[in-house]
């Protein structure tokens, strides 16, 4: 009975010591968007990822997120996400398309490339409430297409 008790205390103190680790090692984060006003247009996300100072790419989500552009600032995704600097954020767009016209846009390799402002990084941890503001605001034609920049920035908030 004696064992079975201990064994049961050893797999609890193992299992609070790998989520307490994992909680000191990884912070909050919670991406943002919003737009100046302008062409309604509606994004499928499919992937979102930060960069890390150190060059390695972390996944924020892999959910699929439709997102119509507004002047409203919007949470995309909340997550938590290992401690750290970042100072890149990439938006994988399945589609894009302007809703009242349903004109398809054009997204160079469909990724859009997000830096964050006046190199500031993002700071992520346990005691920190990192958010990330994206701005939408470099919406342009040619030849008769939209073309939504594939460099956008965003604002870096800890």
């Amino acid at each position: 009975m004696k064992a079975w008790i201990i064994g049961v205390v050893i797999v609890v103190l193992i299992i609070a010591g790998y989520f307490g680790y994992s909680y000191l090692n990884t912070g909050p984060v919670t991406v943002y968007a919003q737009d100046a006003p302008g062409l309604q247009v509606t994004l499928t996300i499919t992937s979102i990822m930060l960069h890390k100072v150190n060059g390695s790419w972390v996944t924020v989500s892999n959910k699929t997120i439709i997102y119509t552009l507004s002047s409203n600032l919007t949470e995309l995704i909340s997550s938590r996400l290992p401690a750290g600097k970042y100072n890149e954020i990439f938006l994988y767009v399945k589609n894009a398309s302007i809703s009242v016209l349903g004109t398809p846009i054009s997204i160079p390799s469909n990724v859009i490339k997000i830096h964050f402002v006046a190199d500031k990084d993002l700071v992520i941890g346990p005691t920190e409430n990192a958010q990330v503001i994206i701005s939408f605001p470099h919406i342009s034609t040619s030849s008769g297409s939209l073309i939504i920049s594939p460099s956008i920035t965003a604002e870096a908030i800890n």
